[in-house]
């Protein structure tokens, strides 16, 4: 399948998460411990850079700035755990924190969830992935993916979603472009409104 973006490539646009929401994400580590891959860096991926012609920090930073041109700050917050039983790319189950917007107004767009609209914003701007983007974007903090544990991942998943989380609230003021090579943002976009 050569049209098949590539999911490895080195960039994704992304909020960063506050202090709150990664010392959640570890506190819910012993839980996940049955997962085959248990992440210790936190991200809430707002768009995916499929890496065919986006290879260059600078350049994609320089897109970013008037794709989000008119973008205020708004607020999000974390609603509970989740999961995507069967992923349309990797290992299932995935569990995560799911992260919905707490404002109705985006970039001037009233009635429109703001974290969706900013991600819709960046899809017309660098194109979407089919199957996780668009109408399918979910967004969310990844906690785990894949079972190595004993027993029903789907026993696990069920347990998960019924534990109560602190609805941790933020505001978005600045997205960041990631890099996977050292999993870590490395350049950030503020939003100014």
């Amino acid at each position: 399948m050569a049209d098949r973006p590539d999911l490895t490539a080195v960039y994704s646009v992304n909020v960063p998460v506050p202090w709150e929401v990664r010392r959640l994400a570890a506190s819910l580590e012993p839980a996940v411990t049955g997962f085959a891959s248990v992440r210790d860096r936190y991200t809430l991926v707002v768009k995916r850079l499929d890496g065919r012609d986006l290879d260059d920090l600078h350049r994609i930073r320089e897109r970013l700035r008037p794709a989000l041109a008119g973008v205020a700050p708004f607020g999000v917050r974390v609603t509970g755990i989740d999961a995507f039983e069967r992923p349309p790319l990797g290992e299932g189950p995935v569990v995560y924190l799911a992260v919905e917007a707490v404002d109705d107004d985006a970039g001037g767009v009233r009635g429109r969830d703001p974290l969706r609209a900013v991600h819709d914003r960046l899809v017309r701007e660098f194109g979407g992935v089919d199957g996780l983007e668009g109408a399918d974007y979910v967004p969310h903090v990844t906690l785990a993916r894949g079972w190595a544990g004993h027993g029903d991942p789907g026993d696990a998943v069920a347990r998960l979603r019924e534990r109560g989380v602190e609805g941790v609230r933020w505001t978005v003021d600045e997205l960041g472009v990631w890099t996977r090579e050292y999993e870590e943002i490395a350049a950030r976009v503020p939003l100014r409104g």
